[in-house]
C-alpha cells in the first residue's frame, strides 16, 4: 500500500504521459534509466545491464533482495 501511495504521489508531480507509466510500472522512465545506468533506450545495453545487476544483487551471493527488486 505504501509503495502504491508513493507511486501515485510521484505520478501527480510528473508529466501526464510519465504519470500514466508510473502508475503501471511504479517507477518513471528516468528512474529506470538511472537504475540500469543507460542514457538511451538501446535494447541490448538495457538487457546487458539488467542481467549484470540482477546477478550481482542475488541474495545467494550476498546481494540485496531490495536492490534486485528495483532492477
Amino acid at each position: 500500500a505504501a509503495s502504491r501511495a508513493a507511486a501515485d504521489a510521484r505520478g501527480r508531480s510528473e508529466r501526464p504521459q510519465s504519470a500514466a507509466a508510473s502508475r503501471i510500472t511504479g517507477i518513471s522512465l528516468q528512474e529506470a534509466q538511472q537504475i540500469l545506468n543507460v542514457s538511451n533506450l538501446n535494447a541490448e545495453e538495457i538487457q546487458k545491464n539488467y542481467n549484470h545487476l540482477f546477478k550481482v544483487n542475488d541474495k545467494s551471493v550476498g546481494g540485496s533482495f531490495y536492490l534486485q527488486s528495483k532492477v
